[in-house]
């Protein structure tokens, strides 16, 4: 019997040991775009635009930065403007750089998978005759 009760006690600690590493790095977050979408192009040809949104958390807003890649980077470009109340679901990414001055930089940003526009764009207003 004593062998049996080793043989369940193992394989309960390995399945505790592969749960450990099962993870998620998912977020998703409604806010507005701080400012209108700003394309760039990297030196692969591929399209990529960065915007900050704006989330109201309680008294004060938190600010996101949100990186866009190919047709969602072209989307934003063309559709998107300041102002505009957006959804984004994408993953945590945090990277580091040099900068000019020599200071090691550290920025932690959110990689879109998915954006979608939950406000009509505006439209200017009509002069009354």
């Amino acid at each position: 019997m004593r062998s049996n009760t080793t043989t369940t006690t193992t394989a309960t600690k390995a399945a505790s040991r592969q749960s450990r590493g099962n993870s998620v790095n998912q977020i998703t977050l409604i806010g507005r775009l701080v400012a209108s979408p700003d394309p760039r192009e990297t030196p692969s040809g591929k399209h990529v635009t960065t915007v900050r949104i704006a989330v109201q958390a309680g008294s004060h807003p938190d600010f996101f930065d949100v990186v866009l890649w190919g047709q969602m980077s072209d989307f934003a470009t063309r559709y998107l403007t300041k102002g505009r109340l957006v959804q984004v679901a994408g993953r945590l990414s945090s990277r580091q750089w040099q900068a000019t001055d020599g200071t090691t930089r550290r920025t932690v940003e959110i990689v879109a998978n998915r954006l979608q526009p939950l406000s009509r764009k505006s439209t200017p207003a009509t002069p009354e005759a």
